[in-house]
């Protein structure tokens, strides 16, 4: 079964683990993506704070999210920056998951909240039907949506990314894959465009 051409699937989510949120919190701010909720641990708990909002004693932060329009960034607490992986809705989901089974590759969760694609890369890929909830969550590519984003693999493993993801996903127009002295796949940056983003120009993440 080959992909469909004229219906692409559409890149709105990047996940990222870095030992310092607060840095690419305040640089994710500066772009006119802020922060929307923080998740956290509180006595074997999940507790979610809107932003603003004090952390109470004991509280350990597990992840947040910053959005505007049809863009979310995750940022999770980790030892090292890590790309984790990146997240698509599209119209053909059966379509992907038979792809997936056909690749030898696997999906954790088809039928939950949140799909994994679990790439034979140092990356996964969250993938959504264009009727759940989260995808109806998006909001509208007019406010801000993802032009570009530069992912950087191994050298070694640069075609067979190139050519496996669109075998899988169909076209993804938003997504540039190169290859270079990486040990694992990198987020290198992306390009954001909107009304209500702050820049509309390639954007290199911050050391």
């Amino acid at each position: 079964m080959k992909p469909s051409s004229d219906s692409p699937a559409r890149l709105f989510h990047l996940h990222v683990n870095t030992p310092d949120v607060a840095a690419l919190e305040s640089w994710l701010d500066s772009l006119g993506v802020p922060l929307r909720q923080r998740f956290g641990i509180l006595d074997g708990e999940s507790v979610a704070l809107a932003p603003g909002e004090d952390a109470p004693d004991g509280w350990r932060l597990r992840l947040q999210s910053h959005r505007v329009g049809a863009v979310d960034v995750t940022l999770a607490p980790g030892q090292r920056r890590r790309f984790d992986h990146l997240g698509v809705v599209t119209n053909a989901f059966d379509d992907v998951v038979v792809r997936v089974e056909a690749t030898g590759w696997s999906v954790r969760d088809p039928d939950g909240r949140r799909p994994f694609v679990m790439t034979p890369w140092t990356f996964r890929v969250e993938v959504h039907r264009a009727d759940s909830d989260v995808a109806r969550s998006i909001g509208p590519r007019e406010d801000a949506r993802l032009e570009r984003v530069e992912v950087l693999v191994p050298e070694d493993e640069a075609e067979s990314v190139r050519s496996g993801l669109p075998t899988v996903f169909g076209e993804l127009p938003a997504l540039a894959v190169s290859g270079g002295d990486v040990e694992r796949a990198t987020l290198g940056g992306f390009t954001l465009a909107g009304d209500r983003v702050e820049t509309t120009g390639p954007v290199a993440l911050p050391e």
